[in-house]
């Protein structure tokens, strides 16, 4: 006996489609591979003008978009469509992330050579993906006629657009008039327009409509999303011009190191040891010839909000089964997403591939057949570990097998890419094996394998003489808790009270979560979909990250988080209405408004959640300029000495004798003056950020680094070189005076 969820095709029909009719997704997988195409043509041409040292002609705005597009696209476009998913989402989940493991995979192989030919491998690249296009497009087959779209709905389509397009001009706007340096306790809310409220009430409407109406729009949802994305998580950046995450500019950083010693440098981040992202970064920047890589760092989080769509909402169907369920859950996520772990870095690299290998392990669950579990605890535990999951209907051997061959691919891009996705990983793929809802049962053996070889041979700098810190973690459940959360709670009350509404907001989605989730129980996804929520909090048992794994447990769950909580969240509203009297009809106004009301809500706690740290997290960009500035000018062997932090003064200098030296404890903050005197620098860099941060996080003054700063100046030991609003150099007074560059 098997298990089949029939209830599923009304809404999908992923692959219950016979394979001898015509491709209803041919007209997709057209335009991907036309796409793919044209980004193959103008990579080609971009990488032919990097090397003939021609490509300053393009503007670099223009040169990192082609970049981008051709890391998004090749060869991911081509391999997806000859696998022929059946579900578009997933068609693009896959697209970018192997196109991502490809780079991440062959530049890291450059890297670690010491052979880094940006320009040549991606010339190679461009080939073979030609190649690949040209055997794709071969395989189609037509599609049927699609009928004539109802005019009705062109008009609403075309009707919601131009709503999105009115808010995006009035974020615009809002993002003209933000002050971010006003920014105090409570953060980027306190500060928000009439423009940014409208807009924000105009996506949300176009969300409830969008979502109320019989039939789903993916296009004005997708627009939608995005729109939302961009409001929510870049309010700040488009204000300051730059992003508003510090740590983009130290990985900016790691990558110019990369590029300009042409592979990996001596042991001195343990980031180097998964150094993946970085290598990827450096051949990106050579293969376009990027002179400015601040493009990449501004608009990622709108770029990885975009793709993460893709298996999310696959995720959700497979989890639900419903479609508008699953919508719900993609804005649901979004909505929640303060986490603020999708900015130029690798961790939402690897989370991309990490979903994209559960939505296609969940989308073959679901969509084969799976021999029953026996009800009998005693028999179900030794049957359903032994299980095997039937395979799709219309994917034969061949192309499982190579989905399996894909997601070993994936799984070596995660392992040198990041240090605790693969951990979660390979717990997910056991507790596959384990509940017998896969195929590849010794796929979890693969990631072990691959794991321990780049454990034992790329990170050994890590944990070579390190051992003892390495393991000090393990088992220190209280300490990494203590560290995620009570340790960032600051001393500031009102800080303090918007540190608990992030806590309040995460912890509601679990609640509403855990109680969807048991309305599930008679789906075949309903165990493994409980364990995928579950399985990164296991994350405390292992590390404390710096004190930030908490916040990655909930960066690494929410996906499948998301979709429970949207179910609970529909259930609730129905039973409102069951009680209220109100009419369940589709096209209700007062659902569609109730709905606006509930989004609307949710963005609002969100841009307060997400902006709480912008009064020192965000950065200016004479704060950027000025510091790339003093890198390259200061003399070999200077030290600089940072007060706060400054991760734009990371670059490649570190190895031409150049020491960035911080804080070494916060006995510093009661003698900020002695602790310089001490050290000595040559020049003393701080920002106003770093003040705003002393206050809120350790009940400093924020008045107390002017000060300090101020006796250094008039006792002559130290003059100022550039003080600014927001910034302060100062230079050692028995050093020769550095004119910035």
């Amino acid at each position: 006996m098997t298990i089949t969820d029939t209830t599923d095709a009304p809404e999908d029909a992923v692959g219950r489609a016979d394979p001898t009719r015509p491709d209803s997704s041919y007209r997709g997988a057209q335009a991907l591979l036309f796409a793919a195409a044209a980004v193959a043509i103008a990579s080609t041409v971009l990488a032919i003008l990097a090397g003939s040292d021609h490509a300053g002609a393009v503007p670099n705005g223009l040169r990192v978009a082609v970049v981008v597009a051709a890391v998004t696209l090749l060869p991911g476009a081509p391999i997806a469509v000859l696998l022929r998913l059946r579900q578009p989402a997933l068609v693009g989940s896959v697209t970018v992330s192997i196109s991502f493991a490809t780079m991440l995979i062959i530049a890291q192989a450059e890297v670690v050579t010491g052979n880094l030919r940006p320009v040549t491998v991606q010339l190679y690249i461009c080939a073979v993906s030609a190649a690949l296009i040209l055997w794709a497009s071969r395989t189609l087959v037509p599609a049927l006629p699609r009928p004539r779209p109802n005019r009705a709905a062109v008009v609403t389509r075309y009707v919601l657009l131009g709503a999105v397009a009115v808010a995006v001009v009035l974020f615009a706007h809002a993002t003209k008039v933000l002050r971010p340096q006003a920014s105090g306790a409570l953060g980027v809310i306190t500060h928000i327009g009439f423009s940014y409220l409208v807009a924000l009430v105009i996506v949300a409407a176009v969300i409830a409509v969008a979502l109320s109406r019989a039939r789903l729009d993916p296009v004005v949802l997708g627009a939608a999303g995005l729109a939302l994305i961009m409001f929510t998580t870049m309010y700040v950046s488009l204000a300051d011009g730059v992003t508003s995450i510090p740590t983009a500019y130290t990985h900016r950083g790691l990558i110019d190191i990369i590029a300009s010693l042409q592979g990996l440098p001596p042991p001195s981040d343990a980031r180097f040891s998964w150094a993946g992202f970085f290598s990827a970064g450096a051949h990106m920047s050579g293969a376009g010839a990027l002179s400015d890589l601040s493009p990449m760092l501004l608009w990622a989080p709108l770029f990885y909000g975009g793709v993460t769509m893709l298996p999310l909402y696959s995720i959700a169907l497979s989890l639900t089964g419903r479609r508008r369920v699953a919508w719900i859950a993609v804005i649901l996520y979004l909505s929640f997403n303060w986490y603020q772990q999708d900015y130029f870095a690798p961790q939402p690299t690897a989370t991309m591939l990490y979903l994209t290998i559960c939505a296609l392990l969940l989308w073959q669950l679901r969509s084969a057949p799976l021999p029953s579990a026996p009800r009998s605890w005693r028999r179900w535990i030794v049957t359903v570990p032994r299980r095997t999951l039937g395979t799709v209907p219309g994917v034969g051997a061949g192309r499982t097998l190579a989905i399996e061959a894909l997601m070993i691919v994936l799984i070596a891009a995660i392992v040198i890419t990041h240090q605790l996705t693969p951990i979660v990983l390979i717990a997910a793929l056991f507790l596959f094996s384990l509940t017998g809802t896969t195929r590849y049962r010794l796929l979890w053996l693969f990631a072990v394998a691959l794991f321990v070889a780049w454990f034992s041979y790329g990170a050994v700098d890590y944990w070579k003489g390190h051992l003892a810190y390495v393991l000090g973690d393990v088992g220190q459940v209280s300490g990494a808790v203590q560290g995620g959360v009570s340790d960032r709670i600051g001393a500031d009350p009102l800080y303090q009270k918007m540190q608990y509404l992030r806590l309040a907001a995460s912890g509601a989605l679990l609640v509403f979560a855990f109680a969807g989730w048991l309305t599930y129980r008679r789906r075949k996804t309903w165990l493994i979909g409980g364990l995928l929520c579950m399985v990164p909090f296991g994350l405390v048992l292992v590390q404390s990250y710096g004190g930030e794994v908490v916040i990655r447990c909930f960066v690494l769950a929410s996906p499948f988080i998301a979709p429970y909580a949207a179910d609970a969240l529909v259930r609730t509203f129905a039973i409102i209405r069951r009680y209220t009297g109100r009419s369940a009809q589709p096209r209700h106004w007062s659902r569609t408004v109730a709905a606006t009301a509930a989004i609307l809500g949710i963005a609002l706690i969100l841009t307060a959640t997400r902006g709480l740290n912008t009064s020192f997290e965000h950065t200016d960009e004479d704060q950027i300029r000025y510091g790339d500035a003093l890198m390259r000018s200061v003399p070999q062997g200077s030290e600089i000495m940072v007060i706060g932090t400054a991760a734009g003064l990371v670059s490649a200098r570190y190895f031409d004798d150049v020491r960035v030296a911080t804080m070494e404890s916060f006995e510093c903050l009661d003698d900020l003056s002695g602790c310089v005197r001490k050290e000595n620098p040559d020049f003393v860099f701080t920002t106003r950020q770093s003040s705003a941060q002393i206050y809120l996080q350790y009940g400093y003054s924020q008045s107390v680094v002017d000060q300090q700063l101020g006796m250094l100046v008039g006792s002559d030991e130290y003059r100022v070189v550039v003080e600014t609003a927001d910034l302060t150099i100062l230079q050692n007074a028995s050093t020769p005076p550095v004119v910035l560059k």
